[in-house]
C-alpha cells in the first residue's frame, strides 16, 4: 500500500512529467504527494569579498523567492485534482536531499523526472536520478515518455527468479490500473564458457541442442514455481524468455512492445546497492525507453544520515 510519494521537484519540463505520474499514482492509492524542492547551501566561498558574498546571497534569495511562488502554482495545481499534497524545501544535493526525506517521512516511494529521453541524452542519466536510486530506502519510479495523470497500463518486470525479482513483480501491481496485464520477462544465456566450443573451432561437435535443452528445462521450472507463488497477484501476468543480455533483453522487449514501465529489483541495503547497480539494474535505467521502477530489497530502508536545513 502507497500512502505517501515524494516527488523531486526542480520545476523542469522532466519534473513536471514525474508530478503528473505521481498523481496518477496516488489517485489510484488515495496516497500523499509531497512536492520536495532542493536547493543548493550558501556555504561559505573562499577568496571572495565582502561585496561579492553579498551579491551572491541576494541573488540566491531572489531565486529561492522565484521557485517559492511556482511551487505554491503547482501546489495548487495538484491539490485543485483533489490529490493531498504538499511542499518540503531542503537545502542540500537533491539525490541525498530526497533519500533522507523518505526516510523521515516515511515514504513508499520516490518519483523523480530525468533528463535523458531518446538516444544518446538517454544513456546520460541525470545525476539526481542516479543518486536518489542509489541513496533511497524506498522504492524510486525514474520518470520517462509522455506525460499523462494515470497510472501505468503496459508494465514489464526484470525476472531472474530471485527474492528481489519476486518483490519486483509484487510492487508492480502498486503503479498499474486495475485493468492492467503484466508481462513478466526472463533473460536466459548458454552456461558460461559454452562459447569456447566455438573459440576452439568444435562448434561442430558440441551439443549445443542437449544444452539449450537443459537450460529451459530448469527456467521452465522456476516459471511454474514463480506462477504457483504469485496466484492471488491482483493483475494477470505471463511470462516470456529471450535469450540474450538482461539489461539487453528487456529493454528491446519494452521497446518491441511498446510498454511505459519497466520494473527491476536489486538486492540488499543500500551500502551494496552502489555495487550493484553497475549491472542490469543500472543499464535498464540508462537504455530503458520508457519510465522505470527500481524495487529495493527488503531490508533497504538504512539511509545515510546527511546533515540538511529546512529552508
Amino acid at each position: 500500500m502507497i500512502r505517501t510519494i515524494i516527488v523531486g521537484c526542480d520545476l523542469s519540463a522532466p519534473s513536471d512529467l514525474a508530478i503528473d505520474r505521481a498523481i496518477g499514482i496516488a489517485l489510484l492509492h488515495g496516497a500523499k504527494l509531497v512536492l520536495a524542492h532542493a536547493q543548493a547551501d550558501d556555504a561559505p566561498i573562499e577568496d571572495v569579498n565582502n561585496a561579492m558574498l553579498a551579491h551572491i546571497s541576494q541573488v540566491s534569495a531572489a531565486v529561492r523567492a522565484v521557485s517559492a511562488d511556482k511551487l505554491a502554482a503547482k501546489l495548487a495545481e495538484v491539490q485543485a485534482l483533489g490529490v493531498t499534497c504538499e511542499i518540503e524545501l531542503r537545502l542540500g544535493p537533491p539525490g541525498e536531499v530526497l533519500a533522507e526525506l523518505a526516510a523521515e517521512l516515511p515514504a513508499e516511494l520516490i518519483v523523480v523526472g530525468t533528463h535523458g529521453s531518446t538516444g544518446i541524452s538517454r544513456f546520460l542519466l541525470g545525476s539526481v536520478a542516479a543518486e536518489t536510486v542509489r541513496h533511497a530506502p524506498c522504492n524510486v519510479l525514474v520518470c520517462r515518455g509522455p506525460g499523462t495523470r494515470t497510472a501505468f497500463a503496459r508494465p514489464v518486470v526484470a525476472m531472474d527468479f530471485s527474492p528481489a525479482a519476486s518483490r519486483a513483480l509484487n510492487h508492480t501491481v502498486d503503479l498499474t490500473l486495475p485493468n492492467a496485464t503484466i508481462e513478466v520477462v526472463h533473460a536466459w544465456q548458454l552456461p558460461a564458457g559454452s562459447w569456447g566450443a566455438s573459440f576452439l573451432g568444435l562448434q561442430s561437435h558440441f551439443p549445443w541442442n542437449i544444452v539449450r535443452d537443459a537450460v529451459l528445462s530448469g527456467v521452465q521450472a522456476q516459471v511454474d514455481k514463480l506462477k504457483t507463488q504469485h496466484t492471488r497477484l491482483t493483475r494477470p501476468f505471463h511470462v516470456e524468455l529471450v535469450q540474450g543480455p538482461p539489461a539487453s533483453v528487456i529493454t528491446a522487449v519494452a521497446e518491441r512492445g511498446g510498454h511505459d514501465l519497466i520494473v527491476v529489483g536489486t538486492h540488499g541495503h543500500r551500502g551494496f546497492r552502489r555495487l550493484l547497480l553497475g549491472s542490469v539494474a543500472d543499464g535498464v535505467i540508462r537504455h530503458a525507453p520508457c519510465s522505470v521502477l527500481v524495487v529495493h530489497g527488503e531490508h533497504a530502508g538504512d539511509t545515510a544520515n546527511f546533515p540538511r536545513a529546512n529552508l
